[in-house]
Formats: C-alpha cells, structure tokens, sequence
C-alpha cells in the first residue's frame, strides 16, 4: 500500500490501460487524446489542457519557460522544499524574483500579497505552490488570493501538482492564468504525465517560442491539441491509463473526491494526535493530500516496520528527514486504508489505541465497483 506524496496506488483497470502501444498518429490515439483534453478542462474549469510526457516538473517548467519573458518581475511565494524549486526555476528563466517565504505554521493572507504588488508595481505575475509535499502544507484561500491578483493585472501561475484532483481548484472561474499538474498524485494514474490546464486569455494568446527548448514549448503543444495530436511520440500508455482515471473521476463525482479526500485527512490527523503525534502546520494550512508529522518516535523504526506489513510511507523533507512522517492522502485512498495505516502505526510505536470499522467517518469512502 503506498501512503506517499506520489506515485500513487491505482486501480487494476488504470494499470492494464498503461500496457498501450499505439501509433500516435492514429485515429485511436487522438480519440485518447480528446477524451483525456476534454474531462480536464471539465474538472478544471480551464479552456485547454496540454499533456506531455514527463512529470509535474516537466509541467511546471514548460508552464514558466512558455509564459514568462527573460527580465520579467514575478513574484513567488514558498512554504517549503516545492516552493524553493519553483524559485530556482524562475531563476533560471531569467526572471527577477521577488519572493515571500513563510514557514510550515504559518499562513498566506491576501494582504500581505497585495501589499507586495503595491510596492512593486513592475511585478508582472504571480507564482504559488498550492500544496507543499515536503511538510504537509496548503494554501488553502487560492481562490481568494487569484482573485486579489488578478484586479491588480496579475497573471496568476499555480503549481497544483499535488493538489489537483484532491482539493478545490479551479482555472478560468478562479482568475488563475495557468495550472500544472501531473498523472501520478490527485488522478490516481500511473506516473508518465506532465499537465497544464489553461486559461482562456492565456490559451488564445498563446504562440509558439524560439528561446526555449522545444519540448516545454506550450505553444508548440497547444498547436498539436488542436489535431488532438502531441508534437512528439508520446507514452501512449501513460494516455491511456488517464483517460482510464479521469473515467473513474468523473463516475465518482470531483466534489465527491474533494470530500473524500478532506474527511480522510482529518479522521488521520484526529487519531495521530490523540496518540499524542505533533501534526505540522496549522487548522490554516493543513493539506489534505500529504500529513506530515513528528510521532516522538524513532522515524527509521517505523518506516522499517510498515514497511514489513507491505505499507510505505515517506520521512520528511529538508529538516524535518530525521523526525518526521509524511502520509500521502492521494487518489483512491479510503477510510479503509487509513484505518490499516492507523492501527499499524499503533501497534509499532506500542500505542494502546485501534481504529474500528466504526470509526471510519462518512464520506471516506467510494462506491465499491467503482474501480472495476
């Protein structure tokens, strides 16, 4: 069972549509390709998505390096180890980088961002990780904080790579510009896709570039889509397998999924703490896809342990490595799973607790058949 921030257990029938090989040429593929296009702009709210073959990195930085400009002022805001990548990326861009780090108790008000666009008046867009993986962090007022940005002329460029499909976010009916994300985390599919949703000015303006590399190239993308085609030879599978995923998305409902995954991070944080684990963050910026937590227990122990009774789960991130746990709550995880994390956990660190079937709240779980 995994329990990490990613890759993320799948069902059998998402895992049989990544054994694909196709001509991606063909009407077969492209029909793929628009299913997979469609049900994203769906969920998303986005006027068009483009898929390429990588990771949610590769998705970020054809995100940055397809809409920003050398010498551009942005703005980007970190609570942690994803944030931190994302500035060093815009560095590398050539962008000049005001930024507003916080720590993993502290909060994102729209304030403190606006008052950074007063002052800087030059500063042309606006970039945010929605959920930090490495301690367990969220921004959870985006909507609020796009919205701030955009009556400043902000463009706004979110990473949603461990959020999207698991918590709220929507592109065009929330002001944000641009969203990247990936196959392997939220969507329950297997790893091999790099995803960016766009908004409709971002997506009618968008042109194809000649100082960057090809393969970030959004506009190159955006001109295959419109073919239903990608510009390079694809994972066919990796397609495949998602169309496979957004279906068992779309029969469980998006606001289902958003539910499911906010009851079951707090059923795990109640227990954790009543078992007197310090859980990171705050009721402000508590993610419901990854809980990180310190459980005053030898770290190496219990992941040595879980991982004899078949669960893995991952340590922390930059100084939290050494004692801290990180619970990834992503996909089809159920109240089911957590339950079997809980009383393992419980009976490693010789906690004198069990979580019961009874326990295990409404709204935890999915239709039984939905994953055949």
């Amino acid at each position: 069972m995994l329990l990490i921030p990613g890759p993320v257990d799948v069902p059998d029938s998402v895992l049989r549509a990544s054994a694909y090989v196709v001509n991606h040429r063909s009407t077969e593929f492209r029909e793929i390709v628009r299913d997979c296009e469609k049900m994203m702009n769906g969920f998303a709210k986005s006027s068009k998505t483009v898929m390429t073959t990588g990771s949610g990195t590769t998705a970020v930085e054809s995100m940055i390096f397809s809409l920003t400009e050398p010498g551009e002022n942005v703005l980007a805001v970190s609570f942690g180890e994803f944030g931190e990548r994302m500035i060093e990326s815009l560095e590398r861009r050539g962008l000049r980088v005001h930024t507003i780090r916080k720590g993993q108790n502290d909060s994102m008000s729209g304030e403190e961002i606006e008052q950074k666009l007063s002052e800087h008046g030059e500063i042309k867009s606006l970039f945010l990780v929605q959920n930090e993986t490495g301690n367990g962090t969220s921004i959870r007022n985006l909507k609020q904080i796009a919205r701030m940005a955009k009556t400043h002329g902000v463009r706004v460029f979110v990473d949603s790579v461990s959020a999207f499909g698991a918590v709220p976010v929507m592109v065009d009916g929330w002001g944000i510009d641009a969203m990247a994300t990936c196959s392997q985390k939220g969507l329950a599919s297997v790893p091999g896709l790099g995803i960016v949703c766009l908004g409709r000015e971002i997506s009618e303006n968008l042109s194809p570039r000649s100082d960057i590399p090809q393969y970030l190239d959004l506009g190159i993308s955006l001109r295959f889509m419109q073919k239903n085609e990608t510009p390079y030879t694809p994972s066919t599978g990796s397609f495949n397998a998602l169309r496979t995923a957004l279906k068992i998305l779309d029969h469980e409902g998006i606001e289902n999924r958003w539910k499911r995954h906010s009851t079951n991070a707090a059923f795990l944080r109640d227990f954790l703490s009543k078992s007197g684990a310090d859980i990171i963050g705050n009721n402000g910026n508590y993610s419901d896809t990854v809980i990180a937590f310190n459980p005053h227990s030898d770290v190496n122990s219990i992941i040595e342990g879980l991982s004899s009774r078949g669960i893995v789960v991952s340590r922390g991130m930059g100084e939290l490595n050494r004692n801290a746990l990180r619970i990834g709550n992503l996909g089809m995880v159920s109240g089911r799973e957590i339950m079997t994390f809980l009383n393992a956990y419980f009976d490693i660190t010789g906690k004198h607790m069990r979580v019961e079937t009874a326990d295990i709240p409404e709204g935890s779980l999915y239709p039984e058949n939905l994953t055949d």
